[in-house]
């Protein structure tokens, strides 16, 4: 049925597991909130009540306890699928049929009384209420994320009712939009960007159902975007330009919100696929593009704190987690429908800093934004306790790191991620493929893999196996060693290799050189009123998220690189105040640096770091920056990125 198909495919979530340090966050993050008694009776719970309560309409500002079931729906059903859980999948079934006790007799779902109401609150109304003058209304948000989550848990279950409720809803939803002559674009906050991203779960029930009713919807609202007035967002047509996004239009933190822009790209690559409709991928291509250039941060995701306001070049850098986890996604789509390495570069660097940086050490709880210095952004939000924006969102990230480390394209395998997995995969002639990496990726450089190809009818047994190896951008120089050989493929791309029947070990090292780099622009001093100083700051009186304005960077500093890792310094290996925010650079221009691993507790990886020539050095111990402040710190000067 789809126009497009991927040129790289993912296995089945069944067929992979991921271990070592990240498998072990992973399991930890799952076991806390999802899989456990208290995930489903107080977390799960809280997300359901919801819509029993109803309170996201009960003032002029809407909020978004709406989104919290979908969000925790989705991440479920994939772990479900990833574990082969019994009884979560029975829960979910559960879950899902009571989620549905609340609809309405004509579909409606929803944490909004109501259902109409799904335009933008006045401003200076707002400001009464909240305290700042906001345009809230998450109303069809709120609504994407339930359609998503009920059509997540039918792919799993395969139960008819649930998708029949699914259909009700999405049929509700578009029937009174259309009888009242509203357009999506002109629904909800942000200028309609929320409410868009619906058209990833409207083009998902195409598919499930065959109806066309749910893709010309989608494509109704893609089409919003590419309008000769140039009204807020039109994405697609402002693609076209090819113009730095956050020059589109006036004060880009009152429209460029970066998860939800994100969430419609993503939507439009779906839509690609089921139309072929060339300029909503090339739409995707560009604004990507822009992205890398103008909005990547120095933590490897894309914004400051979810807007795109030209994060590039601003050293107190800082990221959503959504955002990291949308950065990752739209990459590996990317990378599906293309197979070009580079996105997998980008997804493999977002995902080891930013992403894991978000998930906190003991596995219950996540950051709203990481920064590069002081510590994280820990938050509670629309009056809720034990969900959150992204704190939901978190397990569904590791899934899609599952998806990516080990893929299809045809009858070969592709190898993208390195840190230990392993993996059972029917190959397209029927014969099994089991994978195993180990070794020492994050830490040493070094991945051992081993492929056992064995089965398949007497036709296919003696036949050679495609395996192709990703060689990331920054290893300069990877040396692979298989079968007696030796082999040195350049950095970017894929390294192409037969794979006979039976057991072959690659013993892969890849290149840690260690890439000191100073800031490549002198940091602009922002007031403390502006708005990027303030999204830096943040809310004083949260004594778990502000760090005071004085503390901000505002010279050029170093930071330190090794693989596909940020490193950073932190009291959680030592460091005292003083040597964190001395206000004074370790480095000068053309120093040496040398980096040797090093366990040190409490940390996934440690280093000690040599910086000058041998009468003049000058010794430190680093961590990877996902370990540095992965939890709820009382603390707001607890690490630093910058030398």
């Amino acid at each position: 049925m789809l126009a497009v198909s991927n040129k790289i495919s993912p296995l089945d979530l069944s067929q992979i597991v991921i271990r070592g340090s990240v498998g072990n966050l992973l399991d930890r993050l799952v076991e806390n909130r999802i899989t456990s008694d208290e995930a489903k009776s107080v977390i799960y719970q809280e997300a359901e009540d919801a819509f029993k309560n109803q309170v996201d309409d009960q003032t002029i500002v809407g909020y978004w306890q709406g989104e919290f079931w979908g969000k925790w729906m989705i991440s479920a059903a994939r772990v479900c699928r990833y574990l082969g859980h019994e009884d979560l999948r029975a829960f979910i079934d559960t879950a899902a049929h009571r989620l549905i006790s609340y609809q309405r007799k004509d579909g409606y779902i929803g944490t909004y009384r109501d259902s109409g109401n799904v335009f933008a609150c006045y401003r200076d109304k707002a400001r009464a209420v909240v305290g700042w003058p906001c345009n809230w209304n998450w109303n069809i948000w709120c609504r994407k994320y339930t359609l998503w989550g009920l059509l997540e848990a039918y792919q799993l279950l395969g139960d008819q009712t649930v998708l029949n409720a699914a259909v009700r809803f999405a049929d509700q939803l578009i029937g009174e939009l259309h009888d009242h002559g509203i357009q999506l674009c002109d629904t909800g906050t942000f200028n309609g960007l929320p409410s868009g991203s619906i058209i990833k779960p409207m083009t998902l029930l195409w598919e499930l159902t065959g109806s066309q009713r749910y893709l010309s919807f989608a494509v109704e609202a893609a089409e919003s975007w590419d309008r000769p007035d140039g009204r807020i967002p039109n994405l697609i047509a402002n693609a076209r330009s090819k113009k730095p996004l956050h020059t589109w239009y006036p004060e880009p933190q009152t429209w460029a919100k970066a998860y939800e822009l994100m969430s419609c790209l993503d939507g439009l690559l779906a839509l690609y696929r089921a139309t072929g409709t060339a300029k909503y991928m090339h739409a995707v291509e560009t604004i990507h593009c822009l992205l890398e250039q103008d909005e990547k941060n120095i933590l490897f995701s894309v914004g400051f704190n979810d807007i795109f306001a030209h994060a590039a070049p601003l050293i107190n850098a800082v990221s959503e987690a959504c955002d990291v986890i949308h950065w990752m996604r739209i990459n590996y789509e990317l990378f599906a429908l293309t197979g070009q390495s580079r996105y997998m570069d980008l997804f493999e660097l977002a995902f080891y800093n930013a992403f894991l940086a978000s998930v906190y050490s003991d596995g219950r709880w996540g950051s709203r934004g990481v920064r590069s210095s002081g510590r994280h952004i820990t938050s509670y939000q629309t009056g809720l306790r034990h969900n959150h924006c992204c704190v939901n969102n978190l397990p569904r990230g590791f899934m899609n790191m599952a998806q990516a480390a080990v893929m299809l394209e045809g009858d070969a395998i592709c190898i993208n991620l390195y840190s230990e997995w392993t993996a059972k995969i029917t190959l397209p002639d029927g014969r099994m493929a089991n994978i195993n990496l180990g070794g020492s990726f994050l830490q040493e450089g070094h991945a051992v893999i081993t492929v056992a190809i064995t089965g398949g009818d007497p036709g296919s047994q003696d036949r050679s196996v495609p395996l192709k190896i990703r060689i990331p951008a920054w290893s300069h120089q990877t040396t692979v060693n298989v079968n007696s050989r030796s082999l040195t493929p350049p950095a970017g791309g894929y390294l192409s290799l037969d794979v006979t029947p039976g057991q072959t070990v690659l013993d892969v090292h890849f290149d840690l050189t260690p890439r000191l780099a100073i800031f490549p622009v002198e940091p602009v001093h922002y007031a403390p009123d502006d708005f990027r100083s303030q999204r830096w700051t943040l809310d004083a009186t949260n004594p778990i998220s502000y760090v005071p304005y004085e503390d901000m960077v505002w010279q050029r500093m170093h930071t330190l690189q090794v693989g596909p890792l940020l490193l950073a310094r932190s009291k959680k290996i030592g460091h005292t105040e003083q040597t964190l925010f001395s206000g004074r650079s370790l480095c000068t221009p053309g120093m040496a640096c040398r980096v040797t691993p090093q366990p040190l507790p409490g940390v996934c990886c440690g280093f000690l770091v040599a910086l000058g020539d041998p009468d003049h050095l000058v010794r430190t111990v680093m961590c990877d920056y996902a370990s540095a402040a992965n939890d709820i710190l009382d603390d707001p000067r607890s690490f630093c990125i910058y030398l």
